[in-house]
C-alpha cells in the first residue's frame, strides 16, 4: 500500500471512528438519567466528545489531501499546489468542506452550549448532515444526492455508529463499576435495555442497507469470491455476524443476569468489550473498502 491508500485508509478510519463515538454519547445522554452523578459524567464526555470531533476535522482534512493527490496524479508531498483547486472546483471537495464546517460548528455547540434538550436536538441534526455528506462523498454519491444508493449509505453509516457507539461508550466509560455502583439498579436496567433495543433496530438497518449496498457494488456471487473488494467485504460481513451473535448473548442471557446482580453487569460489560473490538475490526474493514474499485462498476 502506497502513502497516499494508507492516508486514505487511516483517515477514513478516524473519520468512522470518531463519528461513532459521538453518536454513542448522543444516545448515551438520553438513556442515562437526570441529576448527579450524571451531571458529572457528562462533564467528562463531553470532553472526549471534543477529542473525537477534533480528530474527525484533521481525519476530513487529511482525506481531502489523498484525495487531491489522487485526482492530480501526484504524490502527497505535492498535492499542496492543487488543494484548493479541489476543494472549491469539486463535487467532493465542496462536500469535504461541507463536512468539516459542520464538525466545527459542532465542536462550538459542544464547548458553549449547555447539555439539553435544544442543544442535543442540534447536535443530533449536525451528525445526520454529516453523515449524509460523508455518503455523497463515497461510491454511493456518484449517482446523485437522494438516490437510493445514497440514500442507503447514509442510513447504514447512522446504524452502524448508533450500533457500534453504543456498544463502545457502554463497554468503557458507562459501565465502569464505581460509575455502577452509583447508580440505582433501575437505572442500570433502564440504561442496558434502550441500549439493547437500540442496537437491535441498527441491526436491522445495517442488514437492510448493507445487503443493497453490497449488491449494488459487487454485481455478482462471483466477485465475492474473485475480488479483494469481495474478500474485504466479507471480512466485514463475518466481524459484523460475531458482533451480532455477541449482542444476542447480552440480550437473551446477558441482560437478565444484570438485573439480578453486579456480577451479572460486569459479564455484560466484558461482552460488551469483546462486541466493541469486532466492530470497531468491520470500522477498520469498512475503511479499506474506500481505497478499492467495487466489482460493478470496473
Amino acid at each position: 500500500m502506497d502513502a497516499v491508500a494508507l492516508l486514505q485508509v487511516g483517515s477514513a478510519a478516524l473519520l468512522n471512528l470518531g463519528f461513532t463515538w459521538l453518536v454513542g454519547t448522543w444516545f448515551a445522554r438520553r438513556w442515562l438519567p437526570a441529576g448527579r452523578p450524571i451531571s458529572d459524567w457528562l462533564v467528562s464526555l463531553r470532553r472526549y466528545d471534543n477529542a473525537a470531533i477534533v480528530v474527525t476535522i484533521a481525519a476530513s482534512a487529511a482525506a481531502l489531501w489523498a484525495a487531491t493527490a489522487i485526482m492530480a496524479g501526484v504524490p502527497l508531498g505535492e498535492a499542496g499546489n492543487m488543494f484548493w483547486t479541489m476543494l472549491t472546483t469539486t463535487a467532493h471537495g465542496n462536500a469535504g468542506c461541507v463536512a468539516i464546517a459542520v464538525m466545527v460548528l459542532l465542536l462550538g455547540v459542544r464547548c458553549l452550549g449547555k447539555d439539553g434538550r435544544a442543544t442535543e436536538s442540534l447536535v443530533l441534526l449536525l451528525l445526520v448532515i454529516f453523515a449524509a455528506t460523508r455518503a455523497s462523498m463515497g461510491h454511493a454519491g456518484e449517482e446523485g444526492w437522494w438516490t437510493a444508493p445514497h440514500v442507503a449509505e447514509t442510513v447504514h453509516l447512522v446504524a452502524i455508529a448508533i450500533w457500534s457507539g453504543a456498544v463502545i461508550v457502554s463497554a468503557w466509560p458507562v459501565l465502569q463499576p464505581a460509575r455502577v455502583q452509583e447508580l440505582p439498579r433501575v437505572a442500570t436496567d433502564h440504561y442496558l435495555d434502550r441500549m439493547s433495543q437500540a442496537a437491535m433496530l441498527a441491526v436491522i438497518a445495517i442488514a437492510a442497507t448493507g445487503i443493497y449496498s453490497g449488491w449494488h457494488r459487487v454485481g455478482s456471487a462471483e466477485h465475492l469470491v474473485h475480488t479483494q473488494y469481495g474478500y474485504t467485504l466479507l471480512t466485514k460481513v463475518g466481524l459484523v455476524l460475531g458482533a451480532i451473535a455477541l449482542g444476542g448473548y447480552n440480550k437473551f442471557w446477558g441482560l437478565p443476569g444484570a438485573a439480578r446482580s453486579a456480577t451479572g453487569v460486569a459479564v455484560v460489560r466484558r461482552v460488551l468489550q469483546i462486541e466493541a473490538v469486532l466492530l470497531l475490526g468491520a470500522l477498520a474493514a469498512a475503511a479499506y473498502l474506500t481505497v478499492q474499485q467495487p466489482p460493478a462498476v470496473m
